[in-house]
């Protein structure tokens, strides 16, 4: 798996490329809510419009969302956008989502970056 960070003045655009493995994503996740700029953004926006293929299951997203909502409780508030073109993926994400209804951080799921850029402005 690879990923792109890039710190933008109020948030983080993390772009994926080719195969995504669910427990790489995990650890980046860890490593990305350890970076001292966390504390300070207001939105992630996930691009997954590059990658070739996956190994991600629905016991991924359930993890990812208890991850998440550990991580709320010093940082309260997020938005968290994914971005997504396939069908499966976007199952994935729907089921993250689902997770996240009635928690600290709002997920909304994005079929174009242009549209995740407005909903996280």
């Amino acid at each position: 798996m690879s990923n792109k960070l890039i710190w933008e003045p109020k948030g983080l655009y993390r772009k994926f490329t080719g195969e995504v493995i669910g427990d790489e994503i995990l650890e980046s996740n860890f490593e990305l809510q350890r970076h001292p700029k966390f504390e300070s953004i207001d939105f992630i926006i996930n691009d997954f419009l590059e990658v070739t293929g996956f190994k991600i299951d629905t016991n991924h997203t359930k993890t990812y969302a208890k991850t998440d909502e550990i991580a709320a409780n010093t940082k309260f508030t997020l938005k968290i956008a994914i971005v997504v073109n396939q069908d499966a993926l976007t199952e994935l994400a729907n089921s993250y989502r689902e997770e996240m209804i009635d928690k600290s951080f709002e997920c909304e799921i994005f079929k174009t970056l242009e549209d995740a850029r407005q909903w996280v402005f």
